[in-house]
């Protein structure tokens, strides 16, 4: 028994000690070096050429300064790790709006479906036709988004805030309409209907989801915080 337990205190300890003994992971320099416009591209080559660097960190800084491309001056003054976190916030914050999208999307398809003009008493509308589809077996309670128009270089032009407060029953779809006031002296708008009047095919239509509850109680909210 003396033996037995001699040799699990021993084996516990040549453990405790193996962990204790382990070499700390080393980490870059680099990443405490703040980039001024003087020494940009000189970061930028130790960065490339630096082996304490890892492959996720080299990526976050790589897209960190992709999203300054306008804006280099913006960089000054940051050091690589700070680029870097802020990079990894940002990442995982647009992460969760897909994830969300995503789950929105797996109940859901929507179908734009066309335009047309009216007047009302001398006063200009616009109204747009649309079809949600809930492609799922638990019905739809209510579904929220914005209905988006770009032109060809995919630069937003207008978008209109859309609520569906109607039950859309699993499995089927169902066509709505919503009518918009027309607004006088908007570049944008004026904008939009100048094209979809003359040049429809070059305006391109996008659903953005922001909201869906199931009849169940479960929902995805992309405005809650």
């Amino acid at each position: 028994m003396r033996t037995s337990s001699f040799f699990v205190l021993f084996l516990a300890l040549v453990i405790v000690f193996s962990n204790g003994c382990e070499p700390k992971k080393k980490t870059s320099k680099l990443l405490n070096e703040k980039i001024t416009a003087q020494n940009f591209f000189e970061v930028i080559e130790k960065a490339r050429k630096d082996s304490l660097m890892t492959i996720e960190d080299l990526d976050y800084f790589s897209s960190g300064v992709a999203r300054y491309n306008n804006l280099i001056d913006s960089l000054y003054n940051k050091s690589v790790k700070e680029i870097i976190e802020q990079e990894k916030k940002l990442r995982f914050r647009q992460s969760g709006i897909n994830l969300a999208t995503n789950a929105i999307t797996a109940f859901s398809r929507f179908r734009y479906d066309g335009w047309k003009p009216v007047d009302i008493n001398g006063s200009k509308f616009n109204v747009f036709t649309y079809t949600i589809s809930n492609i799922s077996k638990t019905d739809i309670k209510k579904i929220y988004g914005y209905l988006q128009f770009f032109t060809a270089g995919n630069q937003l032009v207008r978008a209109y805030r859309i609520n569906i407060d109607q039950t859309i029953k699993g499995g089927q779809f169902t066509q709505f309409q919503s009518t918009f006031k027309f607004e006088e002296g908007n570049k944008n708008e004026e904008f939009l209907i100048k094209m979809l009047t003359e040049n429809p095919q070059q305006i391109f239509v996008s659903w953005r989801p922001l909201y869906l509850e199931l009849d169940n109680g479960q929902k995805v909210d992309l405005e809650e915080k």
